[in-house]
């Protein structure tokens, strides 16, 4: 029995790694879809286009079963560039960071005057 299982271990590697690969490209679609629903409006539509197109490609690769675990890794690669785009877009709307500017004043997402700027020591 244990000269079997020695036999069969790459199998059962291969196997797993198939698995976990397709479970992970299943995680990376549900949350891909979520963002895109929860952002909705806020998205570029050629960013959400691509997202969309590369999300519909991924699921193909899942679905068929016969696609090769690196090939929907590359997939799963290919659609968390694409996700990259819309946090950038994001990103680039809301002005960027809060904190100094390169002309060395301080912005902040906030545009009430209700921000304090302060020092923080501990004297302990």
């Amino acid at each position: 029995m244990v000269s079997e299982a020695e036999k069969h271990s790459k199998e059962d590697k291969e196997k797993r790694e198939a698995i976990d690969t397709k479970n992970q490209a299943d995680s990376v679609i549900y949350q891909t879809e979520k963002q895109v629903k929860e952002l909705g409006e806020k998205i570029d539509p050629a960013i959400k286009a691509k997202v969309e197109a590369k999300v519909q490609e991924l699921k193909g690769m899942v679905a068929e079963g016969s696609t090769s675990t690196q090939a929907i890794k590359d997939g799963i690669v290919a659609l968390n560039q694409e996700v990259m785009q819309i946090g950038q877009s994001i990103y680039s709307q809301q002005g960027g960071p809060a904190g100094p500017s390169t002309d060395g004043t301080s912005k902040s997402l906030s545009t009430g005057n209700d921000v304090i700027d302060a020092d923080f020591s501990d004297s302990a």
